[in-house]
């Protein structure tokens, strides 16, 4: 490529990349002010939601894309952090939907695509498992850009991969979700993903006190102190310790803990679920960096 030629790639590449990022933008500020009523403020942010399309739009440190990559982000936590045994085991990696071979997987496993939310293909019983609509869902992922869904624009550089794991649980494990700040546990949401799609969550801190911070949290779903809580907790600080703000899941399953995933925009950035003491706690409590933009 000749100079000229060059030159003209930049600044062609910089054109497209700045409309994305004003088309994004301004997608953003509109569902925020939809969902709020509120004008979205970027200049002087105060509770987490705001704070957190801050980070969104000006923290691009290249280590936020790694680790939203579901398949990337066993590097961080196996061999960056040496956690390896909190890993869930890993059956396979495809590039393509194409790639997999139904025959081989065993008769349980997890299918879950890892540039996105959401995309689980959870298989109790291969032989009740209708392939080529798991085959349809998969695809229909593949194809999703989910940078453009709600601007969270780190899983716009992910390479589309779709992981196959080892099932760790036949039932909805329960799921021990820590916010953290500034690479620091804030507290927890104790949670349960049924299979049938309901959700149960309770908040607790990190003492396990209830908080009743979610709006309608009742004491119908209750989670015992798990001897367990204190070296969760110690994980999730190793993990979160480059982040202004992560969420470290994991799941703990017959006295097990496995690592779920790290979480940078929940809920797209609107924690509409939650009270404005939480919401105003933890933007209080969160520091904001440096822009950074790669």
């Amino acid at each position: 490529m000749n100079l000229l030629k060059s030159i003209k790639y930049r600044y062609e590449t910089f054109v497209l990349n700045t409309k994305w990022d004003f088309l994004i933008w301004e997608k953003t500020k509109a569902r925020y002010h939809r969902e709020t009523g509120k004008k979205l403020n970027y200049h002087n942010p105060k509770d987490i939601n705001e704070k957190l399309h801050w980070l969104n739009r000006y923290w691009r440190d290249p280590i936020k894309t790694l680790c939203a990559d579901k398949y990337r982000v066993r590097e961080y936590v196996g061999v960056d952090k040496q956690l390896s045994h909190i890993l869930v085991p890993l059956i396979n990696v495809y590039d393509h939907v194409e790639d997999i071979d139904f025959k081989e997987l065993p008769q349980q496993f997890v299918l879950k695509c890892n540039h996105g939310s959401g995309c689980n293909i959870i298989c109790t019983n291969k032989s009740k498992l209708d392939v080529e609509t798991a085959k349809s869902q998969l695809k229909k992922w593949m194809l999703t850009d989910y940078s453009k869904l709600f601007g969270e624009i780190h899983y716009k550089k992910i390479k589309r991969r779709i992981v196959c794991e080892q099932l760790i649980s036949t039932t909805a494990p329960i799921e021990y979700q820590v916010w953290c700040i500034n690479g620091e546990p804030d507290s927890f949401l104790v949670c349960r993903k049924n299979f049938d799609g309901t959700y149960d969550a309770r908040s607790y801190s990190l003492d396990w006190t209830p908080l009743f911070e979610r709006k309608g949290e009742t004491d119908k779903f209750k989670v015992e102190y798990s001897p367990l809580k204190d070296l969760i907790l110690e994980y999730a600080r190793i993990l979160s310790e480059p982040f202004p703000f992560v969420r470290a899941d994991f799941y703990v399953v017959d006295e097990k803990i496995y690592f779920a995933e790290l979480t940078f925009t929940p809920a797209g950035n609107l924690l509409s679920n939650y009270n404005d003491v939480f919401l105003n706690r933890l933007g209080n409590n969160l520091r904001l960096p440096r822009k950074y933009k790669s």
